[in-house]
C-alpha cells in the first residue's frame, strides 16, 4: 500500500478550518527498542519536563517526535558518541540489566531513516542497529524547555491517534 505524501502544518489548519477530513494513513511499523535504565530515565525526564510545558505526550510520541525532529547526520553523530563511549569503558556496553522493551509504532520513512543510520555505521564498522540508534539519541535529548517549542510543532503536524474507547469507535465509524 503506498503511503500518503506528509502533509504541511498550514495545509493541516487550511483542511480543518474548512472542514475537510484529512487522513494520513501509513502503515505503521511495530518498532521494539532494548531499553536500559539510563534510557528509561531519559525518556521519563523528556515526557516529565514536556508535561510540566504543558504537552500532553506519552513515551511513544516523545520517541516519534525526537526521530523526526533529528536529521540523519544528528542521529549518526549521537550513535557515534555512544559508540566510542562504550569503546572506552571496560567490560559490557551496559552493565545494568534490560529494564523493559517498549514497542513504538513508526511510519515507513522513520524506520527508513534508523535503517539507513545503521547502514552507515555499519560501514564505518560501528555495529548498530534501531534500538542503539535511539538509545543515542534519547541519551542526547535537550531539555525540555528547548525541546518542547519543537515537539509542540509536531504533535500540530502529526496529531495524537486515539485511544482506548475513542479508538474503538474511530474503527467502527470507519467501517461503515
Amino acid at each position: 500500500m503506498a503511503s500518503a505524501p506528509l502533509v504541511g502544518i498550514a495545509a493541516l489548519s487550511r483542511a480543518r478550518a474548512y472542514g475537510f477530513v484529512v487522513m494520513m494513513d501509513q502503515e505503521l511499523i511495530k518498532v521494539s527498542i532494548t531499553f536500559y535504565p539510563a534510557d528509561v530515565e531519559a525518556l521519563n525526564r523528556c515526557v516529565a519536563g514536556l508535561r510540566q510545558a504543558g504537552l500532553s505526550v506519552r513515551g511513544g510520541t516523545v520517541v516519534r517526535a525526537l526521530i523526526h525532529l533529528t536529521s540523519a547526520t544528528e542521529l549518526f553523530a549521537h550513535a557515534v558518541l555512544l559508540a566510542k563511549a562504550y569503546e572506552r569503558k571496560d567490560g559490557p556496553r551496559e552493565s545494568d540489566y534490560v529494564a523493559g522493551h517498549p514497542t513504538v509504532d513508526l511510519p515507513p520513512h522513520l524506520v527508513k531513516k534508523l535503517d539507513g543510520v545503521v547502514t552507515e555505521l555499519a560501514k564505518k564498522l560501528i555495529p548498530a542497529n534501531r534500538a542503539f540508534v535511539v538509545r543515542a539519541l534519547l541519551r542526547a535529548a535537550p531539555d525540555a524547555p528547548i525541546l518542547a517549542p519543537a515537539v509542540q510543532k509536531y504533535l500540530t503536524a502529526f496529531p495524537a491517534r486515539p485511544r482506548g474507547w475513542a479508538a474503538r469507535k474511530a474503527r467502527t465509524c470507519r467501517t461503515r
